[in-house]
């Protein structure tokens, strides 16, 4: 079996990956680093492999027109006479979180699966993805993600949060609603790593983790989705990923916040390549698809990866608005679970509700004559509504404290309410209230 660069991106019969164009959209969208991590490591696959059969641009235009391959409703008919599902494997060609999360979507959507069984791998530039439940004001620390440049986004499948980068790499098994086993999938993970690194000893927990060395310690977590006829799975493998990052940006104490989202529970990690140094990416991808293809025929003759580009909006129409849903604040942001925020200094108290991302309520206890009343409710009811972010907090804060005329008594705790506020807003991080007197 071998890796196949193929016309998937171009629609050009048996050549080989793009890099040069690739490498002109990177560097367009400022990405100039991992331009150069991807293309090193796209010709460090096909050095290492053997470029087998490639996607034609006839058999492109075949899953797309005929009912019995591949196409945007998904084969309708067997390929064969075998009842035998088959198997097909994709690897991403892209590092683009959103993109990656958006052909997941774009086959759950529009791919029947009723005849074949789909395998996709791909990796991410550095980024944090939370559950389609979760809180990423509790999950992880968003102003350290702001100062890192590293990507939120919110997946539509359940579970936990995970970290993302170059050194980790993603599997998701698509399958028929009837045919969805998860134990299945992490089997074949566990066994096509197993028959080529045994001394790994990988194997799953009660809560469908992979680990290392008889549970010594986590290298993946997994989640799903599933649908009325459609299922997928994903995982990750901790291969080479920074965990000093991981660890700085998902070890985060959100103190003062209650919440009904879900949680993640939080456990040692290890890579791969720290257990294992002479094991390369291309060997785990190429593992996981030989028991892939060992379970599932393949769909051509070949048992090949085939290189994708998540990105052709000529070939997954409608993909690019999946992409730009999935970027949106509403969605990162906004669908978080109703949660609320208390904080307090001395004798004074915030506490700020936030439904769907924005500012439902905010509730504030002084003593008595501390700030006139009308005050307060005028600056409450101007959080109202207000996206729960910093920057929008501040500017909303700001204009009430430059329109209104009190004396320096009264602003000074007015200013002590800002910083109170900011600080439920900030995450906890800015400790401006340590420097108040």
């Amino acid at each position: 079996m071998s890796f196949t660069f193929a016309s998937a991106i171009c629609h050009k019969p048996a050549i080989g990956v793009p890099f040069q164009k690739i490498s002109m959209l990177l560097v367009e969208h400022h990405h100039t680093n991992l331009c150069s991590k991807i293309i090193r490591s796209l010709a460090s696959w096909q050095r290492k492999c053997r470029v087998g059969t490639c996607i034609t641009g006839q058999q492109l235009n075949e899953l797309h027109t005929n009912s019995a391959h591949v196409g945007p409703t998904g084969p309708t008919t067997s390929p064969s006479s075998s009842k035998q599902k088959k198997g097909l494997v994709y690897v991403s060609t892209s590092a683009d979180t959103f993109a990656n999360l958006a052909f997941e979507d774009w086959v759950h959507d529009n791919w029947d699966l009723s005849h074949l069984n789909l395998l996709f791998l791909w990796r991410n530039e550095p980024s944090i993805v939370i559950g389609r439940h979760q809180n990423p004001w509790t999950e992880c620390s968003i102003r350290e993600m702001r100062k890192t440049n590293v990507k939120l986004a919110r997946r539509r499948s359940g579970g936990g949060t995970v970290y993302h980068d170059l050194g980790n790499v993603n599997c998701t098994f698509f399958t028929h609603r009837k045919s969805y086993d998860r134990q299945h999938n992490l089997q074949t993970v566990v066994d096509g790593m197993n028959e080529e690194w045994p001394q790994l000893d990988i194997s799953t927990n009660s809560r469908d983790d992979l680990m290392l060395n008889n549970f010594y310690k986590q290298i993946s977590g997994s989640a799903a989705r599933l649908s009325r006829t459609v299922a997928y799975h994903h995982c990750t493998l901790l291969h080479s990923a920074n965990t000093r990052m991981l660890t700085s940006l998902l070890n985060f104490n959100a103190d003062g916040v209650k919440s009904n989202a879900t949680e993640s529970v939080r456990s040692p990690v290890l890579n791969l390549r720290e257990a294992e140094p002479r094991l390369s990416q291309e060997d785990v991808f190429q593992a996981i698809a030989t028991e892939f293809y060992a379970n599932n025929p393949p769909y051509y003759k070949d048992k090949e990866i085939y290189a994708i580009s998540p990105n052709d909006e000529h070939i997954w129409k409608g993909i690019a608005q999946k992409k730009e849903e999935l970027m949106d604040w509403d969605w990162i942001y906004g669908k978080t679970p109703k949660f609320q925020v208390e904080k307090k200094y001395r004798e004074v108290s915030a506490t700020i509700h936030v439904n769907k991302g924005r500012i439902d309520g905010v509730i504030l206890y002084m003593p008595y004559d501390w700030v006139h009343s009308v005050l307060v409710q005028q600056l409450t009811s101007a959080l109202k509504g207000v996206r729960f972010w910093i920057t929008d907090v501040a500017m909303v804060i700001d204009t009430f404290l430059n329109d209104v005329e009190v004396d320096d008594d009264v602003r000074d705790r007015l200013e002590t309410l800002r910083c109170l506020i900011e600080d439920c807003v900030s995450g906890h991080e800015d400790l401006q209230l340590n420097q108040l007197p």
